[in-house]
């Protein structure tokens, strides 16, 4: 029965075997535990910073699509008050040019008229005068 029982060295081993695993623990598996810990909790903090960084990126892009936006209605806005504005300004001038050119016709129209009645007056006295003087010729004598 003597080889069934343990003796002291079992023990002695145990103990030794708890104290080296208590060091093994205290001064190598700890501090990496230690490190891997901090170096995962450094890859948290940079995900989710990454991942705030990608969200705010998000929202100024939607910021400057908006303003883009924005802006080009503004720009088509002024384009179409500007087009009205200029065609409005053609409409006045064209309408000056054609009461100008209404009243050019009606100036031309009563100095051909008035030319006109002179030439006539004219033409009749010429006529009358070329009548006496046919006449006389054809009478042989004055007439009145």
């Amino acid at each position: 029965m003597d080889a069934i029982m343990p003796n002291y060295t079992v023990i002695v081993q145990a103990i030794i075997f708890f104290a080296a695993l208590f060091l093994v623990k205290k001064l190598l598996l700890d501090p990496v535990a230690e490190v891997l810990k901090k170096r995962s909790e450094r890859i948290e903090g940079a995900e989710r910073q990454a991942q705030k960084l990608q969200e705010e990126s998000a929202a100024l892009d939607e910021k400057y699509k908006i303003r883009i936006r924005e802006a080009r209605s503004k720009v088509q806005s002024e384009r179409a008050q500007r087009k009205q504005d200029a065609l409005a300004e053609e409409r006045k001038i064209l309408d000056k040019g054609r009461e100008q050119a209404q009243e050019e016709l009606k100036r031309i129209s009563l100095e051909v008229r008035k030319e006109g009645e002179e030439a006539g007056a004219r033409l009749r006295e010429q006529a009358r005068d070329l009548s006496r003087l046919l006449a006389e010729k054809l009478l042989g004598r004055p007439v009145s």
